[in-house]
């Protein structure tokens, strides 16, 4: 009874609700992110999806769909998208554990499309960028795709791959934001499925409240003009050893996806 009314309550809270951002929000966000990756403009958000372990349950049929072969365990499966102000804007929670990211997002992709118009939300290679998914999820290419693209725009992709990589490291600040914050996604959720919702709802919404309240955030702080200022000042990049390297990838390709050496 409790926990449906800090919901309730929290769910209209102007601090606290998980509200799309509107046009204008969405272009403080892009302005955010440029001002940290001066080659990007339209990229409002960051995306990643995160399971939590469950109670099983006995119906057979359910138990089965919650149950994931990579983890060996009964699992919950959400996504949610992060603005650089560190506070959720977008979730999509209490899914089975046998649903990968690329399954879920075939749920709520048309949702999304719906609502960012241009811009664009970044994601890791889980998520789908192509197909129906092309022009509002982006990421960083594959190792596999790297070798596939042709010497005119390798160059210049591997580059914007680099930044993306850089930018979908918010989004497991603020998965370890939820998760070192509340110990609670580290016990069993409850099998009872609308029990369950509450429960990982009212975590997103108190850890909105906390960031705009507290004001403590890793995203937030990372995406401050200040903190940008510093680290260019220092060169530091903690993430840098996953990026593209000049040179990695100098075989030709002639776009059928055959590659031969270099002279």
């Amino acid at each position: 009874m409790m926990l449906k009314k800090v919901v309730r309550g929290l769910r209209s809270h102007p601090f606290a609700q998980v509200k799309f951002p509107d046009a204008v929000k969405m272009r403080e966000f892009a302005d955010m992110v440029q001002e940290r990756e001066p080659l990007v403009s339209d990229i409002i958000g960051f995306m990643d999806g995160v399971s939590f372990p469950a109670e099983c349950t006995d119906e057979r049929v359910e138990q089965n769909s919650y149950y994931c072969g990579y983890d060996c365990d009964t699992m919950v499966n959400n996504v949610f998208a992060y603005g650089p102000d560190g506070k959720v804007f977008f979730a999509a929670i209490n899914f089975p554990g046998s649903w990968a990211d690329g399954s879920l997002t075939a749920r709520f992709l048309g949702h999304l499309k719906a609502k960012i118009g241009e811009y664009k939300i970044c994601v890791d290679q889980g998520f789908p960028r192509s197909g129906d998914a092309y022009g509002t999820l982006v990421g960083p290419v594959t190792k596999r795709a790297a070798r596939r693209l042709h010497r005119d725009v390798r160059d210049y992709l591997l580059w914007i791959s680099n930044v993306h990589t850089s930018l979908r490291q918010a989004s497991e600040w603020g998965m370890r934001g939820l998760q070192g914050t509340f110990p609670r996604c580290k016990k069993r959720l409850p099998s009872d499925s609308e029990q369950r919702r509450l429960v990982l709802e009212s975590i997103v919404l108190v850890h909105n409240f906390r960031t705009e309240y507290v004001g403590y955030s890793q995203i937030k702080r990372v995406f401050d003009p200040e903190y940008v200022r510093v680290e260019n000042l220092h060169g530091y990049d903690r993430i840098s050893q996953y990026y593209f390297r000049p040179g990695d990838y100098n075989s030709d390709v002639d776009g059928s996806g055959d590659e031969s050496d270099d002279e």
